[in-house]
């Protein structure tokens, strides 16, 4: 069959040049196969369209990425440095003096050193959020001192207990070494003798 043939039956070649590409790129993006629960023939995403899917998605991200990077980022730095961090009520008004971020991460992170905790470091609070009992709490000091107690603590325990399996071994050693230099004593002083009668 020509063209001329396609022509004469009412195709002309655009028409046909775009249900060639069509029928080629339906061919390259979706795959058919049997499936056996439903007994049916079916079609699917070929794995050349899964790896076009992909790349794309990639170049997508990538793309916005580089955009975040250069317009996004910097102005999220800028408006975390502007924002104003005071405390409010519950109807949003102000009940503390203007903070900026860093003032407000320092005031934070002085309060959470100076809270009062127990000997595990736990402050009432938390039990609190957690559901947890506080009856039984007892205040042990502020929790850097606190923590700082503990951090020496778990030090110390740690280099002793090094120290005592050094000092095990180094023991054992020197047994085994005397119990080895008093048998081959002993066993040098006595001589056995067979007589045959």
């Amino acid at each position: 069959m020509d063209i001329k043939v396609l022509e004469s039956l009412g195709f002309n070649k655009e028409e046909l040049f775009d249900r060639i590409v069509e029928k080629a790129v339906d061919e390259l993006l979706t795959s058919s196969g049997f499936d056996p629960e439903t007994e049916e023939e079916t079609r699917y995403q070929s794995q050349f369209k899964k790896e076009i899917d992909a790349r794309i998605k990639a170049a997508v991200d990538a793309k916005i990425g580089s955009i975040a990077e250069e317009h996004l980022l910097p102005r999220v730095g800028e408006l975390i440095e502007k924002a104003d961090m005071r405390k409010t009520n519950e109807w949003g008004e102000a009940k503390s003096p203007p903070m900026s971020f860093k003032e407000y991460i320092a005031y934070r992170a002085e309060n959470y050193m100076s809270e009062p905790v127990n000997y595990n470091g736990v402050s009432k609070s938390d039990l609190e959020s957690r559901g947890e009992s506080s009856y039984s709490w007892r205040e042990n000091g502020p929790r850097l001192t606190v923590l700082m107690k503990m951090y020496i603590t778990s030090t110390m325990e740690s280099a002793a207990k090094t120290a005592l399996t050094d000092v095990n071994k180094s023991i054992a050693k020197g047994i085994e070494k005397a119990a080895t230099d008093a048998i081959a004593s002993v066993s040098k002083k006595l001589q056995i003798s067979v007589t045959a009668q």
